[in-house]
């Protein structure tokens, strides 16, 4: 293992070890919902943190599988999923076949990885021929973060995390295209409004992302805090 992979575990585990890094309840219900898949299908979610997509996957009656790198956050996930599988693993060396699942997400991880070519690739190989993959990637110009990050303080966007990589839509297409993915469908994402109890939480514990939930309404879609890729394999 080298030390990188070691620095960003330890990042991980003391993240997670604290609030964690997690959406709201309606973002993970709603990916399920664009991936489509049929139940009894299988989907894997690369860095699942603490498994709240595959808490909607297992309601959806998917076959849950999900790896880490976090030691804590496969803790968390085991304590509220009943059925998936889960692994510590790195995204860019999956311990799964070539095709195995019909479903693989990979949501606000692969920007961070030390590699995010190879964990792409990896994604691709575990795919299967007929599957769908789903990927949620940030925008380097969400108006939010023009208007109160770079506006006000001439700093770029950051969300505290070791490694980060931002990009517009189109940089984030052609990288997924070049990585063997075919892009079917681009969704804008820019916080989902409270439909659970789970996700007025989510708000109370962190008040500054209301006022990203107030005008999400009035963003342009290439000015959205991020996009949701959902791919075919190229074969």
């Amino acid at each position: 293992m080298s030390e990188d992979l070691r620095s960003a575990i330890a990042a991980y585990d003391r993240m997670y070890s604290g609030k964690g890094i997690r959406d709201s309840d309606s973002y993970y219900s709603w990916m399920v919902r664009l991936m489509g898949l049929a139940p009894g299908s299988s989907v894997l979610d690369v860095a699942c943190g603490e498994g709240l997509f595959l808490k909607y996957a297992e309601k959806s009656g998917l076959r849950t599988f999900g790896v880490d790198i976090s030691t804590v956050a496969l803790k968390l996930a085991r304590r509220s999923l009943d059925m998936s599988h889960l692994f510590q693993a790195d995204g860019e060396s999956l311990p799964f076949r070539a095709g195995q699942f019909d479903g693989v997400a990979c949501l606000g991880s692969l920007e961070h990885y030390l590699h995010p070519d190879k964990g792409l690739q990896e994604i691709r190989r575990v795919l299967s021929d007929d599957g769908v993959a789903a990927l949620a990637l940030p925008n380097s110009y969400y108006l939010v973060d023009i208007v109160w990050q770079v506006w006000r303080t001439g700093h770029p966007p950051d969300n505290k995390q070791e490694l980060e990589r931002f990009a517009t839509v189109r940089e984030w297409e052609a990288f997924l295209e070049s990585g063997g993915l075919r892009v079917l469908k681009v969704y804008k994402h820019n916080f989902r409004f409270p439909r659970s109890v789970g996700d007025l939480r989510f708000y109370r514990s962190r008040p500054r992302k209301i006022l990203n939930l107030l005008v999400s309404p009035f963003v342009p879609f290439s000015l959205s805090n991020s996009f949701v890729f959902i791919c075919a394999k190229r074969t």
